[in-house]
């Protein structure tokens, strides 16, 4: 009981420190906030009903697997995300701000429910837990996301889940 007790809490708390990153002068932007709200309400909470409030029509994702455009692919990829993933946290680690752009350094931690498509294969990852850390940028117009460019550890994905095995002997 005590150790549920104790997971919890930590639990918690990791979720908190997770989004309490903000900008140097210690307050978030609105546009800040609209970049956290799609990791923490989007992805890790799956409310893809606010992907029309948060992202642009016309919107365009330069991902490592191709490009996706308008609220309607975004939508696609949420979906999958969803399939693939049966728990999504995301940790923000640091958040800035220039004029209308705004870029994360990050780290998904996820459980697998399905299968991880990458540029290089398939792999079933159900019931393994899979960790990557991204750096995304993020241009916004009018208070939505119209752009964004995503760079993520995919080897560190692969190798996350035992899709890849590492190196053990560096001699």
């Amino acid at each position: 009981m005590i150790r549920m007790v104790v997971v919890l809490i930590l639990t918690l708390a990791s979720q908190v420190a997770a989004y309490a990153q903000v900008s140097s002068s210690g307050r978030t932007s609105i546009q800040q906030k609209v970049v956290v709200s799609y990791f923490r309400d989007v992805l890790d909470g799956r409310k893809i009903g606010l992907l029309d409030e948060l992202f642009a029509p016309d919107c365009v994702i330069y991902r490592p697997e191709g490009t996706v455009k308008g609220v309607a692919g975004i939508r696609g990829v949420v979906q999958r995300n969803i399939a693939a993933y049966s728990q999504f946290e995301t940790q923000v680690h640091d958040i800035f701000e220039s004029g209308d752009r705004v870029a994360v350094r990050i780290t998904h931690r996820a459980m697998g429910a399905g299968e991880f498509r990458s540029r290089i294969g398939v792999y079933d990852i159900k019931g393994k837990p899979v960790t990557w850390d991204a750096i995304a940028i993020f241009r916004l117009l009018n208070g939505k996301i119209a752009e964004q460019w995503v760079s993520r550890d995919e080897l560190g994905i692969l190798l996350s889940f035992g899709g890849l095995k590492p190196n053990t002997d560096m001699r």
